[in-house]
């Protein structure tokens, strides 16, 4: 019997590959939707013709404030709903 046939993955692993793959989707969604915003308000547009909300320009005011503000509260939702709280110690050891 090789070493291999011994192994038993921790059920934990599933759980823990799941929450990474959250959390980089979550990141990816930020990066796009804030950079993506910014640009698409902000691109190619002179002093002249923008638009100032609370003295900022609405490209930073969508995308750096609000869009940075909404990627602030999303992850409180997904800790709480998603994430799971599960010891690190070893499964014989409990």
């Amino acid at each position: 019997m090789s070493d291999q046939d011994d192994f038993i993955e921790d059920s934990r692993y599933s759980q823990c590959t799941r929450e990474m793959w959250a959390t980089v989707v979550l990141f990816v969604i930020n990066i796009l939707l804030v950079g993506g915003v910014s640009l698409w308000l902000g691109l190619n547009k002179t002093a002249d013709s923008m638009t100032y909300i609370l003295g900022f320009p609405a490209w930073f005011f969508w995308g750096g404030i609000m869009g940075t503000a909404i990627f602030c509260i999303l992850p409180y939702f997904m800790i709480k709903f998603f994430y799971k709280d599960m010891s690190i110690e070893a499964e014989d050891e409990r």
